[in-house]
């Protein structure tokens, strides 16, 4: 069978800079299983392919659709879906990914045909079997982990817990051939290594902890070093929503990484209490190549982190701070500004962040559906618009301001800060004017696709 796998352009303030790109991992997944097992499978990059939807259709044929994207890109995915059926009614349509794994009711009103609320593989090639009438396939009610249509009616498949370890090396012929593209920052080029499935914490913030139904799963030490060995790259970022979670697990990690003589730099999340009291171990993985741990500062005070079950201090966060500083691992900090802030606060939480050895990235605290605070706040929401569901947008009244006078702190804030670390090394390859005509060329793109998607 012929099965064209979308990725979607980047919607939001991100698709206006080139300085964070990332491979398309899940796609390169999907083209893997689908060609081991005998079908022929094409990425279409929406990001960088320029080819309008109907034409790429027209082009390939495919017999399935496969189509995978973030909470932000799920109107653009069902709208994916009306022009696919328009084109060809009997192509089958199959929808992936974190939102659809969480928000798969989101999706009922598609004109998909089967949503896929997995993190694994091994029931979509079961899926994809049944659709293509493969001898042994199973019957479509025993397959888990999917939603489909039944006289007229979407019908639930319970989940299963899955386990990274039945995850296969990707085929990154993809990657290769674009791999200029792929980077964060000064780290380039820069492939993706998938680790694990959801995360050991609780923050209520934050919905990767409800994907997996719930239950953290890692891959063995060995098979993550023999892929990061195996690839033609500088710079890894392991995608663990938490790398660091297991002393002895990384301390083999490490132990590997010298055996094999790998020499990369690595790119991780990782929480700032275990960072704090693990500074033995932080050391070690500087010496192999820890270059930059994004870590959930979120706040300046101990009353906010409690607010966000984050279970760390702020004395916690300082101790984590020092020693990255020491270690001469960037410390990329995530903030989060809310809606009870005073404008006096947004100037306290610069100067903090200011005086520090951070180099920070602030996000407006969103109650992110699938999250665990969502119930809490979905009838205080302004919209209900999942397009702005970026982190980026005001979704709940502020308390102190009106909403364009927060969102004007939100900007200055980040403004400020950005000046603040213009000449940071992690920076040093920022050529502004190739910025600009980047900011040109997306605004171009967006205004061509405006009218031909």
């Amino acid at each position: 069978m012929k099965i064209l796998l979308i990725k979607p352009e980047t919607l939001g303030i991100f698709s206006f800079t080139y300085l964070v790109e990332h491979e398309p991992l899940e796609m390169e997944y999907l083209y893997t299983v689908f060609t081991q097992r005998g079908h022929e499978a094409v990425i279409y990059d929406r990001r960088y392919d320029l080819t309008s939807l109907k034409k790429k259709l027209k082009k390939e044929q495919p017999d399935i659709v496969c189509i995978t994207g973030y909470i932000t890109q799920q109107a653009l995915m069902i709208r994916y879906c009306d022009i696919i059926k328009k084109w060809k009614a009997d192509t089958k349509i199959i929808l992936g990914g974190s939102n659809v794994e969480i928000n798969y009711k989101n999706y009922y009103g598609s004109k998909a045909d089967y949503l896929y609320h997995l993190s694994g593989l091994e029931n979509l090639l079961k899926l994809v079997d049944h659709i293509e009438g493969r001898s042994g396939a199973p019957n479509i009610k025993d397959i888990p982990g999917i939603c489909y249509r039944k006289d007229g009616e979407w019908v639930f498949n319970p989940k299963v817990i899955e386990s990274p370890e039945d995850l296969p090396v990707p085929d990154r012929s993809f990657f290769y051939a674009n791999k200029q593209r792929f980077r964060y920052l000064c780290f380039k080029p820069l492939a993706l290594v998938k680790n694990s499935f959801s995360c050991p914490g609780n923050c209520n913030f934050c919905y990767c902890t409800n994907r997996n139904s719930g239950k953290y799963a890692c891959r063995s030490v060995e098979k993550l070093v023999d892929e990061i060995a195996s690839l033609d790259v500088p710079a890894i970022h392991i995608t663990d929503d938490n790398f660091l979670t297991d002393r002895k697990y990384l301390f083999e990690f490490i132990r590997l990484v010298r055996e094999k003589d790998i020499h990369k730099k690595y790119l991780i999340y990782g929480r700032a209490d275990f960072i704090a009291h693990n500074e033995d171990l932080i050391k070690e993985l500087a010496d192999i190549g820890l270059a930059l741990i994004m870590v959930g500062l979120e706040a300046n005070n101990d009353d906010e982190l409690d607010a966000y079950n984050k279970h760390v201090s702020l004395s916690e966060n300082e101790e984590c701070i020092r020693i990255l500083a020491e270690n001469n691992i960037y410390c990329a900090g995530l903030f989060i500004v809310h809606q009870k802030m005073t404008k006096e606060d947004f100037k306290k939480l610069y100067e903090w962040i200011s005086q520090r050895d951070i180099i920070p990235t602030v996000s407006i605290f969103t109650p992110m559906q699938g999250s665990a605070i969502y119930r809490e706040y979905e009838n205080e929401l302004i919209t209900k618009d999942v397009t702005k569901q970026d982190l980026f947008h005001c979704l709940l009244k502020p308390e102190h301001m009106s909403v364009r006078q927060f969102t004007n702190e939100y900007y200055k804030l980040s403004l400020k800060l950005a000046w603040k670390n213009r000449k940071s090394p992690l920076y040093k390859d920022n050529q502004y004017f190739r910025g600009v005509l980047y900011i040109i060329k997306g605004m171009f793109i967006k205004l061509k696709r405006a009218f031909v998607l």
